[in-house]
């Protein structure tokens, strides 16, 4: 049976994931490999990253401005480094309505038609 230049194609790519990420594996085992102490440092940076979504520096960062920081927070909505928090607020806008002769109509300004009717609370 013959494969086609799209199953090679996508094989080959597949192949080359792997590939770079075993040289990534590889490179930070080199890293680590210094010493036995770097090694344990860099196995609990990467299980810190993991439960708490935050980088060494961004602890660093935080003893320095007295703020929450986040790296990939700033990285993923573009705003800054350290905030007050980082929970985002719903706001719901205002729903107006008003008696009609069927059922309630509601508007999200208020009585966008100027007919003077009262606001049911």
């Amino acid at each position: 049976m013959q494969r086609s230049s799209v199953e090679e194609t996508i094989e080959s790519e597949s192949h080359g994931g792997k590939r770079s990420c075993q040289i990534l594996a590889v490179l930070l085992f080199l890293l680590a490999s210094c010493g036995t102490e770097s090694a344990y440092l860099l196995g609990a940076g990467l299980a810190n990253f993991v439960y708490t979504d935050q980088v060494p520096t961004d602890y660093v960062a935080q003893y320095a401005s007295g703020k929450q920081c986040s790296l990939l927070k700033a990285i993923q909505d573009g705003g800054p480094l350290c905030r007050d928090s980082f929970t985002r607020e719903i706001v719901e806008k205002p729903i107006y309505c008003y008696r009609t002769l069927g059922l309630p109509t509601c508007y999200s300004t208020p009585d966008p038609y100027g007919t003077g009717a009262q606001k049911i609370q």
